[in-house]
């Protein structure tokens, strides 16, 4: 059964790198494996697990996903509604702002009109 490693590489002057080795069978295997690719300085490994994937765990990964969108569907479709109308509001707006505008004007006068009565 191979495993998988993380493998903590040194860059000259610079950030140090991180990869992920594969298909191997002990933390030399992959301590050489990134030096060959890399050609860097290997400064630590790191054994992260059987490299393995089987059904079982994405089934669970996919049944767990789909678990919490399930959850998020109303809010979803709340959304949607909401984007929806607020485009809505926006093109009526900026389809007939010169109504909005005379609108305004009116409401204002009307307003200014009625100020002493108040």
């Amino acid at each position: 059964m191979s495993s998988r490693y993380e493998v903590l590489l040194r860059r000259p002057g610079g950030i140090n790198k991180t990869v992920i080795i594969d298909d191997c069978r002990s933390e030399q295997e992959a301590r050489e494996t990134a030096n060959a690719m890399y050609g860097m300085e290997v400064l630590r490994v790191i054994w992260k697990g059987s490299s393995n994937y089987s059904n079982s765990t994405t089934t669970d990964s996919t049944s767990t996903w789909s678990n919490r969108s399930e959850g998020n569907s109303g809010l979803a479709l709340l959304g949607l509604i909401g984007i929806v109308l607020i485009g809505g509001l926006t093109m009526l707006i900026v389809q007939y702002w010169w109504i909005f505008l005379a609108i305004s004007f009116v409401l204002g006068g009307l307003i200014w009109l009625g100020r002493d009565e108040l």
